[in-house]
């Protein structure tokens, strides 16, 4: 077909979804090329299409999952992607305001999964059993953790008892590496969702996370070693819970690359699973800390 007869064809056309992109075909069906309207209009009308077109189209398949493809669109910045079967030929195309409803449908999928929720329970309304059907499962994986956490208390409690002072900073401790993995996990999350992250940059996530999780420790840590300070008239004191907070912060932020990357990698949803064991490993992680630092520095502290 020629430039010519193919605005031809356009101009008889009565009804077509768009004429951003034109998707050139074999006699068979099968896609062969893409061209633009403004390469359509810019060239001589006798050129014909197989001249201009370009070969190497970026197509997905009917059975691709819809957040895939709407990642591949936005990752490309395209306003349309033709769809093709498994033997090449051009079913179909979407176009970007059906991406941006997928999007928004998907955004607000995860959202509802990392509140240890789903869409599911709006069905419901006021039924009581149902909606809490839904929710337990991940409130009882933190209540697992917060037993674990409560039973390393209870192994450090010579500690304790040597040292009542170190109580008040539990909830900081603890409490400032949750926000922190988080942060991290909700930034994982959507990473994977919109395509900006993938395994093959998770070595450099990882770093930048672990640098960032440095730098906030740091600050918090000083913050908190003055606080102690201050308030406990204790070098020690403010010592340990310094460097229990920058160790737990920094760990915190690696362990929300790493819990949200495993799930994905093994095929689950991490918007579901990450935010609930992100919060339980860093209450676990961030109380084996601090009472081991406190340990460390026992006698100081008595």
């Amino acid at each position: 077909m020629t430039v010519r007869q193919a605005i031809e064809l356009l101009q008889d056309a009565e009804d077509y979804e768009m004429v951003f992109y034109l998707y050139i075909v074999d006699e068979h069906n099968h896609l062969v090329g893409v061209l633009s309207l403004r390469q359509l209009l810019t060239v001589p009308p006798a050129t014909p299409l197989q001249d201009i077109m370009t070969t190497d189209v970026l197509r997905v398949r009917t059975d691709m999952d819809q957040e895939e493809v709407a990642a591949l669109v936005a990752k490309y910045n395209i306003l349309a992607i033709p769809v093709v079967d498994e033997h090449g030929k051009l079913m179909g195309l979407i176009t970007v305001d059906d991406v941006i409803d997928v999007m928004r449908d998907e955004a607000t999928e995860d959202i509802l999964r990392m509140a240890g929720t789903t869409e599911e329970e709006l069905l419901y309304g006021y039924k009581s059993f149902q909606v809490a059907r839904l929710r337990l499962p991940w409130l009882l994986t933190t209540l697992a953790g917060g037993v674990i956490t409560g039973s390393l208390m209870w192994v450090f409690r010579a500690t304790l008892e040597q040292a009542i002072m170190l109580i008040s900073f539990i909830p900081v401790i603890t409490g400032m590496g949750g926000n922190v993995g988080g942060q991290t996990s909700t930034i994982m999350v959507r990473g994977f969702a919109t395509g900006r992250i993938d395994f093959s940059m998770l070595r450099k996530v990882f770093l930048k996370e672990l640098r960032v999780g440095l730098i906030m420790g740091l600050v918090c840590g000083l913050t908190i070693c003055v606080v102690a300070l201050v308030w406990q008239r204790n070098l020690y004191l403010g010592l340990v819970v310094g460097i229990a907070m920058a160790v737990a912060i920094s760990v915190a932020a690696c362990m929300g690359v790493l819990v949200t990357s495993f799930f994905k990698r093994i095929g689950i949803d991490p918007a579901i699973a990450s935010s609930p064991f992100v919060q339980t490993v860093n209450d676990i992680t961030g109380i084996l800390i601090y009472f081991t630092t406190a340990t460390f520095f026992l006698q100081h502290l008595t």
